[in-house]
């Protein structure tokens, strides 16, 4: 796939429709529904540019050919790393406080891995702030670990990475 323009449009729209439908609260559902649509549509687009680049560099290197930095496939997030806690179906819940979730811990972990979580592991869900009374971000955890930790990844951060990849990314 060539990150073409198109690919981008819907980078940019996926990053949009985040950005105002983690506000949306009184349409509950529905915000919900169209948040999680984004968030996975997204991924998949982001794993398969990783994979792209990836494979670019496998091609460049037999090739003897220099190509710009691959920024995609090394990207990473800042998410927070929350203990499992014994509670069922804790990890799809969509409520985020700390009291629930005892203290987190903030990690630095790869795109590619969450990418993976989303679209293989199936144990995430959105989280809702109540206090500031919006969407805060989602929860996601990989099949092997979903009984240790879930990671919490805000919006904020996913966004800025959907911006980094549009503006910078090679394909």
């Amino acid at each position: 796939m060539v990150f073409d323009g198109r690919w981008k449009s819907e980078l940019k729209q996926l990053s949009y429709a985040i950005s105002i439908w983690r506000k949306m609260t009184v349409f509950g559902g529905l915000a919900e529904h169209r948040l999680n649509r984004a968030i996975l549509y997204s991924a998949t687009i982001l794993r398969k540019i990783i994979e792209d680049e990836a494979e670019a560099e496998t091609i460049a290197k037999d090739a003897g050919i220099t190509l710009p930095k691959q920024k995609t496939v090394r990207a990473s997030l800042e998410a927070i790393k929350y203990p499992y806690t014994g509670e069922e179906g804790w990890a799809i819940r969509s409520k985020l406080c700390a009291s629930d979730y005892g203290k987190g811990q903030t990690v630095c972990i790869k795109v590619k891995d969450v990418c993976n979580w989303l679209l293989h592991s199936y144990v995430w869900g959105v989280a809702r702030n109540e206090d500031r009374k919006n969407f805060a971000g989602f929860l996601v955890a990989s099949d092997f670990d979903k009984e240790k930790f879930v990671h919490f990844i805000p919006f904020e951060e996913w966004c800025a990475l959907l911006r980094v990849v549009i503006n910078d990314g090679v394909f």
